[in-house]
């Protein structure tokens, strides 16, 4: 069904297509022009936060985007009475946004569902409609729920690991400690989830001006720019010349990094302000407050006070990060209410002259936004937090000289400033074309179906145009080009790919715990991922990250080969571990310590060889202390993932440390077939206690939440099928209408 509504396009413009038909569809629920749902469907699905993150990959959350305004005109339909069709796409489209498996962007749903809600609500009691209230909440309900329901092995599945994540929190509490103190949380830190994505209160003139800050962290700089032109007077190939200026990050705000502005288009804004002023319904207060919750949320770490309350107390909003990614609300709503704005004023309105005075009283607020765009520009600095990196770069170009630098450098400072008065000249003209065709057409210079294609043509070429900043021909790679540059292995991972057993790898010559390439040819001790196991996370910020690291760490994570950096030409190089402690071992003695920091701190000085450490609570499944003998033997029989088996022989009782990820949800162990508890052990791994003699160890992976969620999920499906035969049938038993 997916595919269905993607018209089976290939990727990115099948994203592209979903968002417009989401939004199409919204249009049509609400009544409008078809004219007016085109022009909507592009501004949301061309807003350059979507060609932004199609760039990097974000695959899920673009389609996620893609369902939210078909799952919102869903609810309206019910709330418009509309009782059968309502449910059952409420239900279809609910299942098709959680299953695009974002649930950030399903949370942020959420937020929005709720708001519009209570608006309906309002009126509902005002009107005395309480049977109404009473069956379209129920039915939202349980339409949302089948969705969901179809989607229980997802969610429960995810439910259940999330815990066990970064996003869980940490089951650290190091406050008594005076270096690094922690505390023990229950999601996120507010210092990681902010870190990213945290817009500025400035930044959200980005909405209607998307030079403000420059743009992009990757540059926006051609060989046109004011360092390209200088650099062809220096002498550089004009080829050469432009690939120094997109060297240089145009992007200087408040936020470390980021590939593009929330450029929502000037044009719809203007539409977004005129709805304001120009309409009388109830719905531009319920639009009006979702937005400005967004635009707040969208703060985070800038405006500290508000977010880290709301971080800490509005439910599970504390397992995501990133807080503008919020902003996607805004950029479904600002088209929605223009629309709404427009249907009113071509085809409904009567009082041209009264609807003129609304126009003219936007265009006023409009101008105030400009003048203020215009003052920022005269008092901004164009001073980056990331400018000495810049100098840094520079000064190796031009060998040292800080003259070169300082000029090069004054140059950047002149091109971003020129990307926000470019922008700002761009956007006031644009704008102001928008108001000179709804003006003429107020004063009836000109015919309605002139407005309606000057308004698409403009506002989708003003978005379109500023998308391709972002998302162009440059993105795009054939894809034998694509993996040579990208995944071609090195003659160190040739080497290393030599070696059958599969070893793992700690690569140095990348940032080992934020690089992914190169668990692509090996099994990576480092690696990324933003819902690392808690644990993990915590064993690499106190043991791994740590100067020096700690060696013995790695020893346990059986890490057979180090990439390092060769002193003398700076290449990888090769490094073989001769003490990695291989994929099981046999240990002599068990050391236990009170609560999971003092394993930690127990491992700072260890030999994991002889010594397990085991948390004091953990005793208990521990039937028997290990008794050394050296003729004893552990080894890996075969790993197919969901089932490792294990083979040993020892002639005392043991304690197995295994270099496998502790996880107890869905892990069983069994000893000839009788499970065994599997003890966490020196923190991340993996221990059992195991008798004397010859035994088959099998560790299995059946979680039980997969398991109980799959039934549950198959017949919410089911259901939802049901309804939509249901609806179609209605549909077929209205009595036709004759004509006279």
């Amino acid at each position: 069904l997916h595919k269905v509504f993607m018209l089976w396009l290939p990727k990115p413009i099948g994203y592209f297509f979903l968002l417009c038909i989401g939004f199409y569809f919204l249009s049509q629920v609400i009544g409008s022009n078809y004219w007016l749902g085109i022009m909507g469907g592009i501004a949301y699905a061309y807003a350059t936060y979507s060609p932004v993150i199609v760039a990097v990959g974000h695959d899920t959350k673009m389609q996620a985007m893609g369902y939210l305004p078909a799952v919102l005109a869903a609810i309206w339909l019910i709330y418009q009475k509309k009782y059968a069709w309502g449910l059952a796409l409420t239900a279809i489209f609910s299942a098709l946004l959680v299953g695009m498996n974002h649930l950030q962007v399903t949370y942020y749903f959420l937020i929005l569902a709720l708001v519009m809600t209570i608006g309906f609500i309002i009126q509902w009691v005002k009107s005395n409609d309480y049977k109404h209230l009473g069956i379209a909440l129920s039915l939202a309900l349980v339409g949302g729920l089948l969705g969901a329901g179809s989607n229980l092995v997802t969610l429960a599945t995810t439910s259940e690991y999330s815990k066990a994540t970064m996003r869980g929190g940490s089951n650290l509490d190091t406050t008594a400690i005076k270096t690094n103190p922690t505390q023990k949380t229950t999601g996120l830190s507010t210092q990681y989830a902010f870190f990213y994505g945290s817009y500025g209160p400035a930044e959200t003139l980005t909405f209607l001006v998307p030079g403000i800050y420059g743009g992009s962290s990757n540059g926006e700089l051609t060989s046109n720019s004011h360092i390209g032109k200088a650099a062809i007077e220096r002498g550089f190939p004009e080829d050469q010349a432009g690939q120094l200026a997109s060297y240089m990050g145009t992007y200087w705000g408040p936020q470390p990094m980021t590939s593009g502005p929330v450029y929502l288009g000037a044009v719809i804004c203007f539409l977004f302000i005129f709805g304001l002023v120009y309409l009388k319904t109830w719905h531009r207060w319920w639009i009006l407050t979702v937005c400005a919750i967004a635009v707040v949320f969208s703060w985070g770490s800038n405006f500290a006070l508000f977010n880290e309350f709301v971080f800490n107390h509005l439910p599970l909003y504390n397992k995501f990060r990133a807080p503008s990614i919020i902003l996607i609300l805004p950029q479904l709503l600002f088209p929605l209410l223009g629309v709404m704005a427009m249907q009113q004023l071509l085809f409904v309105e009567k009082d041209k002259k009264a609807a003129l005075a609304k126009l003219k009283l936007s265009a006023y607020i409009t101008g105030g936004v400009f003048a203020l765009a215009g003052l920022l520009y005269l008092s901004f600095s164009y001073v980056g937090a990331n400018d000495d990196g810049i100098k840094g770069m520079l000064g190796q170009i031009f060998r040292g000289s800080q003259e070169d630098t300082t000029t090069f450098y004054n140059l950047l400072i002149a091109d971003r400033k020129s990307l926000f008065s470019n922008d700002l000249i761009r956007s006031l003209v644009l704008v102001a074309g928008a108001m000179v065709i709804l003006y003429l057409y107020l004063t009836e210079k000109i015919k309605l179906n002139y407005v309606l294609a000057g308004l698409v043509l403009i506002s989708s070429i003003d978005l379109l145009a500023v998308g391709r900043r972002y998302l162009n021909e440059n993105n795009f790679q054939d894809e034998e080009t694509y993996n040579e540059s990208n995944f071609k292995p090195s003659p160190v991972d040739l080497e290393i790919m030599k070696d059958s057993s599969r070893p793992r790898v700690f690569n140095t010559t990348v940032s080992s715990f934020n690089d992914a390439t190169t668990a692509y040819h090996h099994r990576d001790i480092g690696g990324y991922s933003p819902v690392k196991l808690s644990i993990v996370e915590d064993l690499l910020n106190f043991q791994l990250k740590k100067q020096p690291l700690n060696k013995q760490v790695l020893d346990m994570l059986n890490m057979k080969y180090a990439i390092v950096q060769n002193p003398q030409d700076g290449q990888p190089a090769l490094q073989v571990n001769p003490d990695a402690l291989g994929n099981v071992w046999f240990v002599k003695h068990i050391q236990y310590a009170d609560q999971p920091i003092g394993v930690m701190r127990a491992m700072d000085h260890f030999n994991p060889k002889d010594t397990a450490i085991v948390e004091t609570g953990s005793k208990k499944d521990i039937a028997f202390e290990p008794v050394a003998d050296s003729t004893a033997s552990i080894r890996l029989v075969k790993n197919d993932n969901d089932i490792v088996e294990y083979a040993s022989n020892a002639a005392s009782n043991q304690f197995a440390v295994f270099s496998e990820i502790y996880y107890n949800m869905g892990w069983k162990a069994y000893v000839d077939g009788k499970e065994t508890p599997i003890v966490q052990t020196n923190y991340v791994l993996r221990g059992l206690a195991i008798p004397a003699g010859a035994h088959k160890i099998v560790f299995e992976f059946k979680p039980a939440s997969y398991y109980n969620s799959n039934k549950a999920a198959i017949g919410s499906t089911a259901i939802i099928w049901l309804l939509v035969l249901a609806a179609i049938a209605a549909g077929f038993r209205k009595p036709s209408t004759k004509m006279a």
